[in-house]
């Protein structure tokens, strides 16, 4: 399994969705299995990290299925591989894969990734963070109504997130000027936005670091699904004993790490390549070891569509579910 450096970037389906224009659809990714294997993509950070320890400690094989797992920079880099057959499978963030499904990219979810809201224990820090420099008088996220906010992209899963967690700490998420930068953290301390969010391992990171004061945890995917594995309606319809052991060898992983501090935290350091001691003390998501349901898919279409992600109309959950 190759290491790769985690990069803290913004998913966006607009980007996704462009760069779907110029790939082929052809077989729609029935093709990337004729030589046995069942290709996964995910992105370097800590919500791929179960399918990963789940591939090295048999749980794969142990339903039958021949793995290889490849990186990309971001989740919009999926979408198009979905779609040229690249890949057969493909870990997203809930706005990402709801985005393209509302603009007719022809998606089905097959199995949950990480769940969303704020974990137990995390009330005060979380596996993402909203955070303002030491000596802001920005003392909630209700604070936040009217101020300036950095984020990587508008209409992303950060920029949502952020949102849903200031409207529901009682302020005004509308009126909060959002400015996209490369490096929202850069454009904090350099005092360009009043706050900016980051996911883990970032946060610890800084908070290490002490320059930065965490405002709060956000309550990612407005508390539903934050992540979830999906392939294209073809490949799911042709492949449907594949798509259930698969879905059936991912929540098996996801409690195996739930469960397995050690081996979460060993597998994430491989992955990101990352100081372990690091990880050690970083907050993780926890992973979804429930079935994927129309209800929770409902919710997150809700979700998303209250603040607009969906410009030609939001998906029907039903038809989202794979078989």
């Amino acid at each position: 399994m190759a290491s790769t450096r985690f990069r803290a970037l913004a998913t966006t389906a607009v980007a996704a969705l462009a760069l779907c224009t110029a790939c082929s659809s052809d077989g729609s990714g029935s093709d990337a299995s004729a030589d046995g294997q069942l290709k996964l993509a995910v992105f370097a950070s800590l919500n791929g990290v179960p399918a990963f320890a789940a591939d090295k400690e048999g749980v794969f094989e142990k339903h039958d299925l021949d793995v290889t797992t490849s990186t990309a920079k971001t989740s919009t880099e999926m979408v198009p591989q979905l779609l040229g057959g690249k890949v057969d499978l493909a870990l997203l963030d809930t706005a990402t894969s709801l985005v393209a499904a509302g603009q007719g990219v022809d998606l089905v979810f097959v199995a949950g990734a990480t769940d969303g809201g704020i974990p137990k224990g995390q009330e005060e820090f979380s596996f993402a963070n909203v955070w303002v420099e030491k000596d802001s008088p920005v003392k909630s996220l209700a604070d936040l109504t009217g101020k300036t906010v950095g984020v990587p992209q508008i209409k992303s899963a950060p920029w949502v997130d952020l949102r849903g967690s200031v409207d529901e700490a009682g302020g005004d998420s509308s009126s909060i000027k959002f400015i996209e930068s490369p490096d929202p953290l850069a454009a904090l301390k350099s005092a360009q936005v009043d706050a900016t969010t980051t996911p883990e391992p970032v946060g610890t990171v800084e908070r290490a670091k002490g320059d930065l004061r965490p405002l709060g945890p956000v309550n990612s995917g407005g508390g539903g699904t934050a992540y979830v594995w999906v392939a294209t309606r073809d490949f799911a319809e042709a492949n449907k004993g594949t798509v259930k052991a698969f879905s059936e060898a991912v929540r098996e992983g996801n409690a195996m790490v739930n469960d397995d501090r050690e081996l979460l935290v060993r597998t994430a350091a491989e992955v990101l390549d990352a100081d372990a001691g690091l990880l050690e003390k970083a907050a993780f998501p926890v992973y979804a070891e429930k079935p994927l349901t129309t209800e929770d898919i409902e919710f997150s279409v809700e979700y998303m569509d209250k603040y607009d992600l969906f410009e030609k109309g939001a998906p029907d959950a039903a038809k989202l579910v794979g078989p």
